[in-house]
């Protein structure tokens, strides 16, 4: 009895461990998947590998008296696909727009000249640099008689475009000369009116006037400046001629002191008090006529006498040139040349040789 009870426990300490180790074995092959159609055998000694589309050649329990091959099939594991990865698409390029630059705006110029006061440190050069101008251009454009000319606190007009000198020049009045038509003389006034003007000379008839150019029409009457910046009505001037080099000398033209132009108004002359007493020098034997030549702008009254209240034989016009007798005459400190057709002038307003 005692050695049957040892007997069992033999056989159960010899196979639990197998039964464990088979259970095992079955275990690690349904889960690797062995096999090519996931069949795995089973048999008292393991697990065997069944081949896929082979004939079970494992003899019947009938014949080998063994128990019957408990067959069955594992699902295979499939062994997990990695998820593909998404292609990253980039965003499509875009091409970029170009940004214009943007259009510098000019600064717009003055539409005319521009004024500009002369400062204390100020030349017409610094002027000119300035303004990006020339300094012949600020002489031209403000008719300055050179380019020393400015002072301080003077406006001069600076051209801010070369199209304004242009026109400028180009308005500007040609100088052009004047012939005194009347006989008599012509008024020279201080301004083109003869309400409130003031008469500066008379202009001799022949006598040959440089004028600016510059015309005024008042009242239906047209003035001309003259270079001397008085003016003188053009009606009674023969404009574009010059005059005779030397004009000649008649008796018959005596206007008086007061000679009245067909205008009507009367041109002056002027007045002596009180009769100057004269004192001759006689030349001595026959003296060669000396040659003078008339220097005031507006002529030179040519008297009877040699005294500022004589009568006037006639005016002879500016850069005359007249002939002396060489006779003088030395009237209250003014001396008087007498000329070869007998007549006077002042010698103070001659020019010898």
């Amino acid at each position: 009895m005692r050695s049957l009870r040892q007997y069992r426990l033999f056989l159960t300490l010899l196979v639990v461990p197998v039964l464990v180790i088979v259970l095992v074995v079955a275990v690690v092959v349904a889960i690797s998947g062995s096999g090519e159609d996931g069949t795995l055998v089973a048999s008292s000694t393991g697990v065997d590998r069944q081949p896929s589309g082979t004939t079970n050649t494992t003899p019947s329990s009938a014949d080998s008296g063994i128990k019957p091959v408990v067959t069955f099939k594992v699902p295979p594991t499939q062994t997990p696909v990695p998820e593909p990865t998404p292609a990253v698409t980039s965003a499509p390029e875009t091409e970029a727009t170009p940004t214009a630059s943007p259009i510098p705006t000019a600064s717009p110029k003055p539409e005319g000249p521009v004024d500009y006061e002369v400062k204390q440190t100020d030349t017409l050069f610094t002027i000119a640099v300035q303004f990006g101008v020339s300094v012949a251009d600020l002489v031209e454009f403000n008719d300055l008689p050179d380019e020393n000319f400015i002072f301080v606190g003077q406006i001069l007009e600076v051209p801010t475009d070369p199209a304004q000198i242009i026109e400028r020049r180009e308005s500007k009045p040609s100088p052009t000369t004047g012939v005194v038509i009347p006989a008599e003389g012509l008024n020279i006034r201080n301004e083109p009116n003869m309400e409130t003007s003031v008469i500066e000379y008379v202009a001799g008839g022949g006598t040959e006037l440089a004028l600016t150019g510059v015309s005024k029409e008042v009242d239906g009457v047209t003035w001309w400046e003259v270079e001397d910046g008085n003016w003188t009505q053009g009606q009674y001037l023969e404009l574009g001629v010059k005059a005779a080099p030397t004009p000649a000398a008649t008796e018959t033209a005596t206007p008086t002191e007061t000679p009245v132009a067909s205008d009507g108004e009367v041109t002056p002359t002027p007045t002596v008090a009180a009769t100057a007493t004269v004192t001759a020098t006689p030349s001595t034997g026959v003296a060669s006529p000396i040659v003078a030549t008339i220097v005031p702008e507006g002529g030179l009254n040519v008297r009877k006498t040699a005294s500022q209240a004589g009568e006037v034989a006639y005016v002879a016009a500016t850069n005359t040139t007249i002939e002396l007798s060489g006779e003088t005459a030395n009237v209250d400190g003014v001396i008087w040349w007498q000329l070869v057709d007998g007549n006077w002038v002042q010698g103070q307003f001659l020019k010898f040789g």
